[in-house]
């Protein structure tokens, strides 16, 4: 069997195997803290910031193995950066801390969070067909050679022909010497 290229298996990668394993410690890290701060600490101002920090890098942790399969089983090349990864787990968890956040106020509502998420997914989307649009291929992906094509000597012998092209934002008047100076 043929060793697997990194464009077919970007798990295999350094980049992602990194990217992975801090996920993995990023989500045990902050659910456990969120154990802590649920079971042990009395719900006053400071540990409910360090609840929505903890739930931040828990979803963002959580997120990131399933975005990467995600984008594994669904994306067309080029396969993601780890960068793109990255944003979209962010963008979970941010989405996660609004939905606690509407909560905690007794402000969600199924048409809230169904306009939230609608949001973040057209935001991604946005960003999806901007990176898209400035894709440029590696020097790998060369396109094919264009065909060869045979001229005769008398066309090859023959001088090229010139034309005159004026450039559309000339403006005679500006040019003229009767303008005051």
């Amino acid at each position: 069997m043929s060793q697997p290229t990194p464009s077919t298996s970007p798990g295999g990668t350094p980049a992602y195997r990194e990217l992975l394993t801090t996920s993995v410690l990023m989500g045990l890290g902050g659910w456990a803290l969120i154990a802590a701060l649920v079971f042990l600490v009395t719900p006053t101002l400071g540990p409910r910031w360090a609840f929505l920090f903890a739930l931040f890098i828990a979803l963002v942790g959580t997120s990131l193995p399933l975005l990467w399969y995600l984008n594994r089983r669904f994306s067309p090349d080029p396969f993601p950066s780890p960068g793109v990864l990255w944003r979209e787990a962010v963008e979970v968890g941010v989405w996660g801390l609004f939905l606690v956040w509407l909560r905690v106020g007794r402000l969600l509502t199924p048409f809230a969070a169904w306009t939230l998420t609608g949001v973040f997914f057209a935001v991604e989307l946005l960003l999806r067909l901007y990176e898209r649009s400035r894709w440029a291929p590696s020097a790998s992906m060369s396109p094919p050679a264009a065909p060869v094509e045979t001229t005769s000597s008398a066309e090859a012998a023959a001088p090229p022909t010139a034309s005159v092209v004026t450039p559309p934002f000339v403006d005679d008047e500006l040019d003229s010497d009767d303008s005051p100076a």
